[in-house]
C-alpha cells in the first residue's frame, strides 16, 4: 500500500513537471512567433461625400457627384507600447461638382442676370493626395482584440486630371479636358493643401499584429479651386472639403 502510494505520488510530480515545461515552452514559443513589427501596410477603400462652396454670385445649386477613394499608407510605429504611430502614403481620389452657371457665346454682352444663370456645369477631378498623419491609440494594438483611436494631419493634393462638360437644356456645348488651378497653390497652380483629422476602430490578431479597421475622416481643403474660360464668368471659385468613411486591413 506504502510502495502504491509513493508510486502515484511520484508519477504526479512527474506529470506535473512536464505539463509546467510544457507550458512555459508553450509561453516561450508563442513570445517568439509574435511579431512586432515597426511597418505595417494598411489598404482601405472609401465611399466619399464632397462638400463644395462655390461663388453664389456666379453660380447656384452645387451638387456633388458620386466620388470614391483608395488608399495605401505605411504606418510607422513610434514607441513600444503600440499606441503612438505615424502613417505617410498615397490615395487616389475621384471626385466632381455640378451647378448651374453662366455661358457667355463670343462677341456677346456678358449680362450678369437672373434668367441666363441656367447653363448646367459639370467638373469631373483625379486627384493624387499624399497624407502625412499622426495617430494615437487609446489600447495597446498587441495586446487588445479591439482597439479605438484617432488621428490628424496634412494632406498634399494634386489635381493630375479634370474634365468640363456645359450644357442647355440637354444639349453639350462644351466637353473637354479642363486644366483646374488653385486660388493659393503649393509650389504649382494644380497642388494645394488638406488639413485632415478622424477616429477609428480596428480589431487586431495578436501574432502578426494584422487588423480590419473602419474609419471616419474629415479633409478641410486650404484652397479652392478655379478656371478661367472667356465662355464662363469670372472668379469661379469652388471651395472643396470631403467626408471619407474608410474600410480596410493593416497587414
Amino acid at each position: 500500500m506504502i510502495y502504491t502510494f509513493k508510486y502515484l505520488v511520484t508519477l504526479l510530480l512527474l506529470l506535473h513537471f512536464c505539463l509546467a515545461s510544457a507550458q512555459d515552452d508553450g509561453g516561450r514559443n508563442l513570445r517568439n512567433r509574435r511579431k512586432n513589427p515597426i511597418v505595417k501596410t494598411r489598404i482601405g477603400i472609401s465611399p466619399v461625400l464632397g462638400l463644395y462652396r462655390s461663388n453664389k454670385n456666379h453660380t447656384s445649386g452645387a451638387k456633388p457627384k458620386m466620388a470614391y477613394n483608395f488608399s495605401l499608407k505605411e504606418e510607422i510605429r513610434l514607441d513600444k507600447s503600440n499606441q503612438n504611430f505615424i502613417m505617410i502614403g498615397a490615395e487616389y481620389m475621384f471626385h466632381g461638382v455640378n451647378f448651374n452657371s453662366y455661358y457667355f457665346y463670343e462677341d456677346s454682352l456678358k449680362l450678369y442676370t437672373t434668367e441666363r444663370l441656367k447653363y448646367k456645369y459639370s467638373i469631373s477631378i483625379h486627384e493624387l493626395d499624399f497624407p502625412i498623419q499622426i495617430k494615437h491609440s487609446f489600447q495597446k494594438e498587441t495586446n487588445s482584440i479591439y482597439s479605438a483611436y484617432i488621428f490628424a494631419g496634412y494632406c498634399y493634393r494634386w489635381i493630375i486630371e479634370s474634365r468640363l462638360k456645359v450644357s442647355d437644356n440637354g444639349n453639350d456645348i462644351v466637353d473637354r479636358y479642363q486644366r483646374l488651378k488653385f486660388k493659393s497653390p503649393a509650389f504649382t497652380p494644380s497642388n494645394s493643401s488638406f488639413l485632415s483629422c478622424g477616429a477609428g476602430f480596428q480589431k487586431n490578431t495578436a501574432l502578426k499584429q494584422n487588423a480590419v479597421y473602419a474609419e471616419i475622416q474629415f479633409r478641410y481643403g486650404l484652397s479652392p479651386f478655379y478656371f478661367t474660360e472667356s465662355f464662363a464668368p469670372s472668379a469661379m471659385y469652388i471651395n472643396s472639403h470631403f467626408l471619407l468613411i474608410t474600410v480596410g486591413i493593416k497587414i
